[in-house]
């Protein structure tokens, strides 16, 4: 159920519902001494953090568009 070798790289929802994470969620890279979490979201440092925000913020905006339409 959790094999993330064939998962695409924009599908984060079945990624993050795994429970042994292996890697960061944003760029798949290794986890260093400090394990960042945004939204229960497993992240490798502070520039992944900004960018998984930012993709948020990019979805939130977009659906809020789609409802005005």
């Amino acid at each position: 159920m959790c094999d993330t070798s064939q998962l695409p790289e924009r599908r984060l929802s079945e990624f993050e519902r795994c429970s042994s994470v292996k890697g960061c969620a944003v760029c798949g890279g290794k986890f260093g001494l400090i394990r960042y979490y945004s939204w229960r979201t497993a992240l490798c440092s502070k520039k992944c953090v900004d960018r998984f925000r930012t993709r948020r913020e990019r979805d939130r905006r977009w659906l809020f568009r789609a409802q005005v339409a």
